[in-house]
């Protein structure tokens, strides 16, 4: 090759001319794709083991997340989380002591069921939590009918107003209030249902007007007037030595001994378990 040819691009072009096709050449569509799906075939049975594993380890994380029911500022250990799965057994999270039992609120309202049931639930909830909505909208109804309309169990309910929540012990009062005005139950049914409500301003009074007859909210109104907190400072120490740490948890009494589980579980698991407690 001389410089004057490499210079003026010759040589260059000569190559180039010599790759480019014959004009004979027609481009065979078909048979491209015919090579392409046979190579997809061979890809494509990698890809779906992949793509199935890796969305079964997205499953496994996204059950893994918390929820938004969790409260996200815990105080002392204490978050309100949401109750255990149906794959939570009752124990997982239940300890057992031989301990005397600590004060009850002398304001009987909180306490229902048969004085000769041989097993007590003691409930702790936070009105603003959750959690503790879910349990008594979906899991304490249940518990009335089959235990304590029966005379199986009697339950105890406790307050445990959680510092993070603004509202959750004025709802306390609230209910303590209906309670001694004998409208406690359908005061703390109310007060759950519309927790995404009042806890939005504080306006309880509002939500529970809608259910208690007028005479019974004007006593509820000039009781609330005194804030007598007495009932939820017994209850609030009762929840300290049981050692809670999170709502709702409940305390199940039976022959002598207490036992605390949370998160608490589905119904169903709680009543097989309470089953083999009598």
């Amino acid at each position: 090759m001389e410089n004057g040819e490499l210079q003026s691009g010759v040589w260059v072009d000569d190559r180039l001319a010599s790759l480019r096709p014959g004009g004979e050449w027609q481009p065979n569509a078909a048979g491209a794709f015919s090579r392409l799906r046979r190579r997809a075939r061979v890809r494509r049975s990698g890809w779906v083991g992949g793509a199935l594993a890796a969305s079964l380890t997205c499953m496994v994380l996204l059950l893994a997340l918390p929820t938004r029911g969790s409260c996200a500022q815990p105080f002392m250990g204490m978050v309100c989380l949401k109750p255990a799965s149906a794959a939570s057994g009752v124990k997982a999270s239940a300890g057992s002591a031989s301990v005397s039992a600590p004060a009850v609120n002398s304001a009987n309202y909180k306490l229902s069921g048969s004085p000769q049931a041989p097993i007590t639930l003691e409930i702790y909830t936070d009105y603003e939590c959750p959690a503790c909505a879910q349990f008594y909208v979906n899991t304490y109804p249940q518990l009335v009918a089959n235990y304590v309309q029966t005379g199986k169990i009697r339950i105890l309910h406790r307050d445990f107003p959680l510092p993070q929540h603004p509202f959750a012990t004025i709802a306390a009062r609230y209910a303590n209030a209906a309670g001694e005005a004998g409208s406690y139950d359908a005061a703390v049914m109310q007060l759950f249902r519309t927790q995404g409500e009042w806890a939005q301003n504080g306006n309880v009074d509002a939500q529970l007007a809608k259910v208690l007859p007028p005479g019974v909210m004007q006593q509820v109104r000039s009781r609330i007037a005194g804030q007598r907190d007495a009932g939820i400072a017994v209850d609030q120490g009762a929840g300290y030595r049981d050692a809670l740490n999170q709502t709702p948890t409940l305390i199940i009494v039976s022959k002598g001994k207490r036992e605390k589980v949370a998160p608490i579980p589905s119904f169903n698991i709680l009543k097989s378990y309470l089953d083999q407690l009598r």
